[in-house]
């Protein structure tokens, strides 16, 4: 019998938490019951099917564990990720933003093989096998323009991939949420360094810092920043 009692999360659209507040855990309702994307834990809980959502397998779980100031998500929410991977984030978006879509950029074939795989049943993921450095190459695909962008790209130019993406894709007002990883950057810098100039150069260009998030407990070398997109 399952002894876990889950609850909605009292700030972010469409997820949930079991636990204390000092050792809460996340979990997403399944919108594909009886499939999993990464081995993740499943719980049943009032007929309903939720699944646990791993901070040390997923960076955005580990941005909302830091309780992040911005509730970025919405039930029509489009977005765009970069560096979808084989599916383990993007699943999870997919059960919560329910009625938006999700295009998927992935440069590396094989992890489109299992990202596809992984997501097959999800309606509301595009998966597209791209370069993110070229956003134009898949403007194509995107029938609308996005509200979020999501980025987890380990790339040394990623401040540039963010950038070109949401020139050409994010709304007015859009929000970025940029993972940076420094020893993609640049190994030999300190690491402080490398971040404080990957900031510099979104908001030199148009984009309003929200906040800056350390996530180096789950995802070792990486900072998260928020921004908005103000012109």
């Amino acid at each position: 019998m399952n002894d876990v009692e889950i609850r909605p999360h009292p700030k972010y659209f469409n997820v949930y938490v079991s636990g204390s507040p000092d050792n809460v855990k996340l979990y997403t309702k399944n919108l594909s019951p009886g499939n999993t994307v990464y081995g993740e834990k499943i719980v049943i809980f009032r007929d309903v099917e939720y699944r646990e959502w791993d901070p040390f397998r997923s960076k955005l779980a580990a941005i909302l564990l830091r309780n992040p100031r911005l509730n970025f998500f919405e039930k029509e929410c489009n977005c765009l990720y970069l560096g979808a991977s084989s599916g383990t984030t993007i699943s999870h978006l997919s059960d919560i933003i329910e009625e938006g879509i999700i295009y998927g950029v992935e440069f590396a074939a094989r992890s489109m093989r299992q990202l596809i795989q992984n997501t097959n049943e999800r309606e509301n993921i595009i998966p597209l096998l791209a370069d993110a450095n070229y956003p134009e190459t898949y403007a194509k695909s995107i029938f609308t323009g996005v509200d979020l962008v999501y980025q987890d790209v380990a790339q040394p130019n990623q401040a540039e991939i963010a950038m070109k993406n949401c020139d050409y894709y994010l709304k007015k007002d859009g929000i970025l949420i940029l993972a940076v990883k420094s020893q993609s950057i640049d190994s030999l810098k300190n690491i402080d360094k490398v971040f404080e100039e990957e900031k510099l150069k979104l908001e030199q260009s148009g984009y309003e810092l929200i906040e800056s998030l350390n996530i180096q407990k789950h995802a070792d070398k990486h900072v998260v920043f928020i921004f908005r997109k103000i012109s």
